[in-house]
């Protein structure tokens, strides 16, 4: 039992792998010889303590300083892991900057955040963080005033790696709100310990989440070995021959051991005064660092690439590599691999299946477009679709509305007589593919609009402006859901050949407009 009036104490759990305790041990042990714990406890703590630096900004104090050298300030960072096993499992307390020292592998990946989903329920969150695979690859933080159901957020489980969850406990053991990622942070009293690591335990151990949130292990990290080492030769393959580097992303990886920190431009290799500080992180850098070094774009020298993560004070809250900051579909054996923020993913089977089965049976308009020329450009391929009987090319023909200040494509080719809109990309990954869904998303938004007309106007506009002499009553005249085709055009892959998050959003999309009442169709040309 807790004290009465016992304060409460902030604390960072991580779950050791069971395979991976001596990797930790071997390399944090050398440091410290480790001091027991207290009868009754099994475990021992680990003590840090960082080196004394100035701080970064002490250089912009100086020049305005009377006695510039009366300013001398260095401060150092203590922190401690405290080990304590317990119910046949490893658990680490992080306290102070100990967490940087915890490697990727040898934690549960899956810990803290199978915790929380086991705690918490859906209609009591209050953060989401995401890395949004499919939409550029970015990263995404939601979090809501007060507590809030799932479904006010802007989550998709087909899109999304969900990277931490908070909310408010519905286990006391826990306190009042938890937060779940790699660790588990809660506030309890300290006194409680011993039951908070034991509850933890049993809730990893617990799959009864999955009754609340059926959807959220559609995509999870992969513990095996011997697999992990399988993509990463076959990834390596694709490197060499240039294959990957078409559909290769980079971005701050999400480091789901503490908050992440703001970063604002990024170092390539050694931090020397003369190195290059970039404001974006793109593979062109990396490769061009390659270039100097005389390297070549693989697996190990992606791991072997520094990356400082600079803040705007030009302090490094962490460093990573440059694996850590990939983004990357790889299919495998007939699955479906991600990797992110360096930790290797396995789309599920039966998720697998059912979004194959969806792109299956999209079938393709009554009137098909030519076939693409191998090399031909999106404009070029649209501007010769407009020159066929029929059709007419849209493409880069704008509709200003709001006194010029949204810009929009109505469709890249038009087919009056069977009310065809195609909509047409070359889907070299799933970031290009979005643009296609998101224009298909918005025309159907904006076109079968009611009240407002005020884009079906400007629709009239560049119809009168660019074909001159096409009747126009069929802009005019509201059109209901359901008369227009709407045709997603692929040029060079057809469905099945699409990379898998591409997919997810075509599946998403199509279900998304046929509760509406459209047709949606799909060609490969």
């Amino acid at each position: 039992m807790a004290k009465a009036n016992e304060p409460t104490s902030p604390l960072s759990i991580y779950l050791l792998r069971a395979d991976r305790v001596n990797h930790f041990e071997k390399a944090l042990l050398t440091e410290s010889k480790g001091l027991p714990l207290a009868n009754g406890w099994d475990g021992y703590a680990i003590t840090m303590q960082s080196p004394r630096t100035p701080p970064t900004w002490e250089k912009l104090l100086k020049p305005i300083l009377r006695n510039a050298n009366g300013l001398s300030l260095s401060g150092e960072s203590p922190g401690a892991l405290l080990v304590i096993r317990l119910s046949g499992k490893t658990f680490v307390l992080a306290f102070g900057h100990a967490w940087l020292k915890l490697q990727d592998d040898w934690l549960e990946q899956s810990f803290g955040r199978r915790v929380a989903l086991n705690s918490i329920d859906p209609g009591k969150l209050v953060e989401v963080n995401l890395e949004q695979v499919f939409a550029k690859w970015h990263i995404a933080r939601e979090r809501a005033p007060r507590a809030a159901s799932v479904t006010d957020f802007d989550v998709e489980f087909d899109r999304d790696l969900v990277a931490s969850i908070e909310g408010i406990s519905s286990k006391k053991v826990f306190g009042k709100k938890l937060r779940g990622s790699t660790n588990l942070r809660l506030e309890v009293p300290f006194s409680q310990l011993r039951k908070v690591l034991d509850s933890a335990g049993r809730h990893f151990d617990s799959d009864e989440y999955k009754k609340h949130w059926p959807e959220i292990d559609n995509i999870n990290p992969i513990d095996d070995e011997a697999l992990k080492l399988d993509l990463e030769a076959q990834f390596d393959l694709e490197l060499k021959s240039g294959k990957a580097q078409k559909r290769l992303v980079m971005f701050t990886p999400t480091y789901r051991h503490d908050t992440d920190k703001v970063v604002d431009s990024y170092v390539f290799g050694r931090r020397i005064k003369t190195a290059v500080t970039r404001p974006y992180l793109m593979v062109e850098s990396w490769e061009n660092y390659l270039k100097e070094k005389k390297l070549e774009p693989t697996v190990a020298n992606a791991k072997n690439t520094p990356i400082h993560l600079l803040n705007a004070g030009d302090e490094e809250p962490r460093r990573s590599n440059a694996f850590q900051c990939f983004g990357y579909e790889l299919s495998f054996n007939q699955r479906e691999y991600i990797l992110s923020s360096g930790v290797w993913y396995e789309v599920a089977g039966d998720f697998l299946s059912k979004i194959n089965s969806e792109i299956a049976s999209i079938s393709p308009p009554r009137v098909k477009l030519p076939k693409w020329k191998d090399g031909e450009t999106e404009p070029q391929y649209n501007a010769r679709c407009g020159k066929l009987q029929g059709f007419l090319s849209m493409d880069a023909k704008h509709l200003m509305v709001g006194g010029a200040q949204s810009k929009f494509e109505f469709c890249d080719v038009l087919h009056l007589e069977t009310k065809t809109l195609y909509f047409a990309k070359i889907p070299s990954k799933s970031s290009g593919m979005s643009h296609l869904l998101e224009q298909t998303r918005r025309t159907a938004e904006l076109f079968f609009a009611p009240g407002d007309s005020t884009y079906r106007q400007a629709l009239v506009r560049v119809m009168k402006t660019h074909h001159k002499g096409v009747p126009t009553n069929w802009i005019e005249n509201k059109p209901k859901n359901g008369d227009w085709n709407l045709c997603l055009v692929s040029l060079g892959k057809n469905q099945n050949d699409l990379p898998f998050f591409a997919k997810c959003g075509l599946a998403r999309l199509r279900r998304e407009l046929r509760r509406q009442g459209h047709e949606v169709s799909f060609l490969k040309v």
